[in-house]
């Protein structure tokens, strides 16, 4: 082998180990991933998040407060996360702390439209549980907010109890979902929810019960699959729903219709808004996506025509992988959504 040759093949060792010394991620504390994860997720939402509430949806015990303290100032220290005033952020934008004051004190004025309507809602027949989830859940409201309602049902009643609450607000709300957005609907009977993932860890453990104590415990317990994302997490039983109303024109609607009549109706209802459903936005969506958005099952509805959990799942992977590249960090222990059995 000649000098040249031998001189080639040096340079050529030396380059190839400093290109992948270059490219190695730097591997960051599992304390400080977890952090960063909760900061990343909400940053979808151009949301900060104060310290105390870092702590409390990391997914980090309580008795390591202090583990999320270090870690939050070593992803300061770092430049990954910026402080600003009493909040921390992925970016240097004031103007999000702003926007997140005024909607902080908008949806406090709000939460008392939330549980009247939850109350009304309480009046309709085989209606046994009310939640409010989306933004207001998370004590914020954008410039053209809406309340979002999590309903629980008597069992093999949903497509009943949706129907009538549908109507009412077409005919008496002029069909608005400022107040009155019926976008998810499960019964006592198929209460563990389908979808793993970030999104809806997330939302079960902000959501707010307004109504029905009983069908409260029974959802939680059926969802402890959220400690995979958030172990801290405990059943808040400080937040004590409204009790079963004694409504009386409620339960003699559901006497009527408890036999075969409300097997029928209820089928029939199902079909029709199956077969709607598939007509208004079936051509939109792939099989998989109108499953995920508009599940029409005998005790499950969803109604979300812009797919929003598929829109945040992505989103939120795409962080990842600019954080990643950015800051060259490894991010793969985050943890996104569960395997399916």
């Amino acid at each position: 082998m000649t000098n040249l040759h031998f001189f080639l093949l040096f340079w050529r060792q030396i380059l190839t180990v400093s290109f992948n010394f270059t490219t190695m991620r730097i591997n960051i504390p599992e304390g400080a991933q977890i952090v960063l994860r909760t900061l990343i997720y909400y940053d979808i939402f151009n949301y900060p998040l104060a310290e105390d509430e870092i702590i409390k949806y990391c997914s980090l015990s309580k008795t390591e407060d202090h583990l999320c303290k270090n870690s939050i100032i070593y992803l300061v220290d770092k430049k990954i996360v910026h402080k600003l005033g009493n909040f921390y952020s992925l970016h240097k934008n004031n103007n999000n702390v702003d926007n997140r004051l005024i909607g902080n004190e908008k949806s406090k004025k709000w939460m008392k439209k939330a549980f009247f309507f939850s109350k009304l809602i309480s009046w309709f027949p085989f209606v046994r549980g009310i939640s409010l989830t989306g933004s207001l859940s998370k004590g914020y409201l954008n410039e053209d907010p809406d309340i979002d309602y999590f309903i629980i049902t008597s069992p093999d009643r949903l497509w009943i109890a949706r129907t009538f609450l549908t109507a009412f607000k077409k005919v008496f709300l002029l069909n608005s979902y400022k107040y009155f957005c019926l976008n998810y609907f499960i019964a006592s009977n198929r209460m563990e929810i389908d979808e793993k993932n970030i999104f809806t860890a997330t939302e079960i453990v902000t959501m707010i019960p307004t109504y029905g104590n009983s069908a409260k415990y029974l959802f939680f317990e059926s969802n402890w699959w959220v400690k995979e994302f958030y172990p801290s997490f405990a059943r808040n039983s400080s937040l004590n729903a409204q009790k079963r109303n004694k409504f009386s024109l409620k339960y003699f609607i559901e006497y009527i219709l408890n036999g075969s009549i409300g097997d029928k109706l209820d089928n029939w209802f199902m079909r029709l808004n199956v077969n709607f459903r598939k007509a208004k936005f079936g051509a939109k969506l792939s099989e998989d996506e109108f499953e995920i958005a508009f599940k029409s099952e005998k005790n499950v509805s969803k109604h979300h025509p812009d797919n929003f959990q598929k829109e945040v799942i992505n989103t939120f992977k795409n962080k990842i992988k600019v954080i990643e590249k950015e800051f060259n960090v490894d991010l793969s222990k985050i943890k996104i959504e569960l395997s399916k059995q």
